[in-house]
């Protein structure tokens, strides 16, 4: 098994990897961004002992390349997670995970919120013409655009998209607080934001 953790990686979802929540150790884990918390361009392919054991034995397996082991990547990595490790930011964001997740509710308030799902700090948002039949705004409406765009204004960047549903339906955006966020962060009522309702 093969697990994508570029995104929820060193604890962006309130445990070292995504995966951990489900008790399943893949055979592969490939990760970045959490790794240098975005500072250096760093990446990593980890590996169970299993897929490592044929390239301890065997005749060998070329992996360097031009930028691989850069030092400056590396030693900002190294840094990363020492800070991580040091200030229990994991449990942090296991512990203010929920605190988020429950302010986040308040946003069913809005007619087009359909659905709120993800872990600790890394939360989606999901935006519907129609709660009950969970019909899609049409693509052109760009409603997680302008949501993005009014969010930027009043000071907080999100990743908004489209195309969940199909290539093309389904406005959503997902929200990735920093680690040292606290619960002030999230005390303003999300439903006098200035979003469309």
């Amino acid at each position: 098994m093969i697990v994508d953790e570029v995104i929820t990686g060193f604890g962006r979802t309130g445990k070292n990897f995504g995966i951990n929540h489900w008790g399943v150790v893949p055979d592969i884990i490939c990760t970045g961004k959490g790794l240098s918390s975005g500072y250096s361009p760093l990446g990593a392919v980890i590996v169970a002992e299993k897929v490592f054991e044929p390239f301890r034995t065997g005749r060998g397996f070329s992996h360097g390349y031009t930028f691989g082991g850069n030092p400056l990547s590396c030693a900002v990595g190294s840094a990363v997670l020492k800070y991580i490790e040091d200030h229990g930011l994991v449990d942090r964001v296991a512990q203010l995970g929920a605190y988020f997740f429950e302010k986040a509710q308040e946003l069913y308030e809005l007619d087009i919120v359909g659905d709120i799902r993800g872990k600790g700090f890394f939360m989606g948002i999901e935006f519907v013409k129609d709660k009950k039949t969970r019909q899609p705004f049409a693509s052109s409406a760009n409603v997680a655009g302008k949501i993005a765009d009014t969010a930027f204004t009043a000071g907080l960047i999100v990743g908004a998209g489209r195309g969940g549903i199909d290539g093309v339906l389904g406005d959503h955006m997902n929200l990735a607080p920093p680690f040292i966020c606290g619960e002030a962060t999230w005390t303003k009522s999300s439903t006098s934001s200035g979003l469309p309702s």
